[in-house]
């Protein structure tokens, strides 16, 4: 005879039996949320990657429209600037037609006296007579009562 069984094997397998079930179906599970999780980390990954190049694109087009900003502020202050040396030109060219202006006031107001002088000594002011009484009206009838 050899040795005896254990009463206590039969319930002792069934537990086994429903430990190794019950372990299959946690590895199930984890095998399953493992895959899930795999899944996921891809599609992270992509969203990653596709996040990554949106913003390359976007920093490549911020770096483009910075260069245009210059470019264009350039061209704006090359304007501003062509604008103040044609201003400060007008300015000087409408200084010297002042400075002309107050010339030509100065000599018409001298042409007005020495006309308004001729006239008196033509209307018989001092130191010029008419030859006759009559008065000729040309320059030639004019003389001179002048000393010498």
């Amino acid at each position: 005879p050899g040795p005896t069984p254990d009463p206590s094997f039969p319930s002792q397998i069934t537990e086994t039996t429903l430990e190794v079930t019950q372990s299959t179906k946690d590895l199930d599970t984890a095998r399953g949320t493992v895959g899930a999780l795999r899944r996921s980390l891809q599609t992270l990954e992509i969203d990653l990657e596709a996040l990554r190049n949106q913003n390359a694109g976007l920093e490549a087009a911020l770096a483009e429209a910075e260069a245009r900003a210059r470019a264009h502020l350039a061209q704006v202050q090359l304007q501003v600037s062509a604008a103040e040396a044609e201003l400060r030109d007008l300015r000087a060219q409408l200084q010297r037609q002042n400075e002309q202006h107050r010339e030509l006031l100065g000599l018409k107001d001298r042409l007005e006296a020495e006309i308004a002088t001729y006239q008196q000594l033509l209307e018989g002011g001092d130191g010029f007579r008419s030859p006759d009484a009559g008065g000729s009206s040309g320059v030639g009838a004019w003389r001179c009562r002048c000393p010498g």
